[in-house]
């Protein structure tokens, strides 16, 4: 019985093979890079030309939280409405108000150990605030000549938010009303608990929703890299070079077998 023998690899087969391995790779590691600096490169021209369009208006309007230099104009006019009248409303009639739950909320604002103010505020997630109750109430007592203050912030729902500067109320239990409180009537209950809580001074004479400079904390951070800073990592190039070894071995296996069917087909003539 006769034995078949071993059939050799061509060395020229793996030469064509590791070729074609290196080059796709090497292809992919440039094209993955070159796609990064096209991209880079338009970033940093939008950025340096200043342009405005409707999605960066609304990315700065609806990320206005974490603008430190935001105009204070609106929250110095609330400030000055309050110390005349300690319960202040936007010029929007969007709340559901009694007249007698306002004149309880006058009441108990003159009987606190502390001064405390009401702003009921139409808010909204595109406002320079983001709709942030507590950042709004920090804002408008920055303004306040008080010492020692609180103000109590209450949307059209009912939400309420504080802000305090010189005295902290660390037991307070979180503000809420019930869910068929009018506003005027949510306001009075946030009122009563913030008399009936505990206080204690501050050194840095502002609230945790301060600095120490009483500017009011950045709800959140802009964490985005200026484009002009941005680099090609090296990870990049590496996912880039797998990528084409992947591509590259199979490029080299379809020429492996091309090249055996055309070498057999040429014998078998």
């Amino acid at each position: 019985m006769a034995t078949g023998t071993a059939r050799s690899i061509n060395p020229l087969d793996w030469v064509i093979a590791v070729i074609a391995v290196a080059a796709v790779s090497i292809g992919a590691a440039l094209l993955s890079g070159h796609f990064f600096d096209q991209t880079k490169a338009e970033r940093i021209e939008t950025i340096d030309s200043g342009r405005i369009d409707v999605d960066s208006i609304f990315t700065d309007r609806i990320e206005g939280a974490i603008d430190p230099d935001y105009d204070p104009s609106r929250y110095q006019a609330i400030a000055k409405s309050l110390a005349q009248d300690p319960v202040y409303f936007d010029g929007y009639p969007e709340f559901e108000i009694e007249d007698d739950e306002i004149a309880e909320i006058r009441a108990a604002v003159a009987d606190a150990d502390t001064p405390i103010y009401v702003a009921f505020l139409n808010t909204s997630d595109l406002d320079d605030a983001d709709g942030d109750l507590d950042l709004l109430a920090a804002r408008i007592v920055t303004e306040m000549d008080d010492a020692e203050a609180a103000v109590l912030t209450v949307d059209a729902s009912g939400i309420m938010g504080v802000g305090e500067k010189g005295v902290y109320r660390p037991q307070m239990a979180h503000l809420s009303g019930e869910f068929d409180d009018t506003e005027s009537r949510s306001a009075l209950k946030g009122v009563e608990q913030l008399s009936s809580a505990e206080t204690e001074d501050l050194a840095s004479s502002y609230s945790y929703k301060h600095d120490d400079n009483g500017n009011p904390l950045l709800v959140k951070r802009d964490t985005a890299t200026d484009p002009h800073d941005l680099e090609y990592s090296t990870g990049g190039a590496v996912a880039g070079a797998v990528v084409g070894i992947l591509v590259g071995g199979g490029v080299g296996a379809g020429i492996h077998f091309i090249r055996r069917a055309l070498k057999k087909r040429t014998a078998d003539q």
